[in-house]
């Protein structure tokens, strides 16, 4: 799933950052005034706040198949993931990107595998991602609980869902 936020949000920047402003005639952003009244550029140095998800403390979830689904303004999409007794995860993200403003639509799927249950909600899954023909590999931390989804390092959760016909309400609702 992170691959697949990493290539929308590269793929937004590309078409202009979705605010709606064509990228060529986007204003440049005023300097920061300081102290002394001069113009100066803004501090890089100091390090983006970490993002702590709010499933961190759940409990672990027990065998069956569960499922969960968001539909904002940029995303439509839902995740099923299966335990087995044994403990190991797997399932499917699947889902619509959808930036109307910046005219950026993709569909994505990402294959959840080799994830296996431990003394907390954060299972790191092997991933495959297809993003419009586009696949990469890689390695993927999700939150997963009962109450919710939550993809390591990002601010969203996913609601629980029901699995009957989830696949069917991502296609409809995220559809432009």
């Amino acid at each position: 799933m992170r691959c697949v936020l990493i290539a929308s949000a590269l793929a937004l920047a590309a078409c202009g950052g979705g605010n709606g402003e064509d990228p060529q005639t986007a204003p440049e952003p005023a300097p920061e005034q300081s102290a002394a009244g001069s113009d100066t550029a803004p501090a890089s140095t100091d390090p983006l706040p970490e993002v702590s998800s709010p499933l961190a403390d759940a409990d672990p979830l027990t065998p069956g198949t569960y499922c969960y689904y968001r539909n904002d303004e940029n995303v439509t999409e839902g995740v099923e993931v299966t335990v087995t007794e044994a403990g190991a995860i797997s399932g499917q993200n699947f889902g619509i990107i959808h930036q109307h403003a910046a005219s950026y639509y993709a569909s994505f799927t990402t294959e959840l595998s080799n994830g296996a249950l431990g003394d907390t909600s954060a299972v790191t899954f092997d991933t495959q991602t297809e993003v419009d023909g586009d696949s990469q590999a890689s390695s993927a931390i999700w939150y997963l609980s009962e109450e919710g989804a939550v993809p390591d390092g990002l601010d969203i959760t996913l609601q629980p869902a029901d699995c009957e016909g989830l696949e069917e309400k991502v296609q409809s609702e995220g559809s432009p």
